[in-house]
């Protein structure tokens, strides 16, 4: 599937300007990620079919709309950057079942996540980080959804590499990537640069 990303659309340039300042709170960049969670979910679902709802309407019942089959869709939050992303993307997909995990690096993830995880035959996974840089832990685990039978795999992050997001797509053409940007700086995730630490305050002294 063809990459997809926004680096040039006003909305997210406006948000990730606030991800990118050394000067913001940990609180404002939690908020700067569900904004720019939901956005990737917005242009998520139109990987879905709708199908129509009845909802009370202020004139009476009207026709609404859902995802179909919105609780066979598996938000994989990947821990712990990815959680205030995956919160945004549930604001969209309310209904849909989310589990935490924590990859390891060129090995995916373990018995214990995948119990977590559960059966995914036939099912949509959605993987949520903040930052892809190497693909060194996403990788693996696209290989055990394959194994597991996904029925569709998209990967949702805040930020990649432009190298590293031409190699995934041209590598696993069928995954959904759909990325709020692409970014020519090499991201390093090391005491005050980590986005773990500056999202959750544990910058060191």
């Amino acid at each position: 599937m063809p990459l997809t990303h926004f680096t040039d659309r006003h909305v997210v340039r406006l948000l990730a300007t606030e991800t990118r300042r050394a000067d913001t709170t940990p609180h404002e960049l939690t908020r700067s990620h569900r904004a720019l969670g939901r956005f990737l979910a917005g242009e998520l679902v139109e990987l879905f079919p709708l199908e129509r709802r009845p909802i009370q309407h202020p004139q009476g019942i009207r026709d609404g709309w859902r995802v179909a089959g919105e609780p066979r869709i598996t938000l994989c939050c990947m821990m712990r950057a990815g959680l205030y992303a995956t919160e945004g993307v549930r604001e969209v997909l309310t209904h849909a079942p989310v589990v935490h995990v924590t990859p390891r690096r060129r090995s995916g993830l373990d018995e214990s996540d995948l119990e977590d995880l559960g059966s995914v035959q036939g099912r949509r996974v959605v993987l949520i980080d903040a930052v892809i840089n190497t693909g060194a832990s996403l990788e693996p685990i696209l290989g055990q959804l394959r194994e597991r039978g996904a029925d569709l795999i998209a990967v949702l992050a805040l930020v990649c590499p432009v190298a590293t997001a031409r190699r995934l797509e041209a590598e696993h053409p069928d995954v959904h990537f759909i990325l709020a940007r692409i970014s020519e700086n090499q991201y390093v995730g090391k005491g005050t640069t980590d986005t773990g630490n500056r999202l959750f305050g544990t910058l060191p002294t």
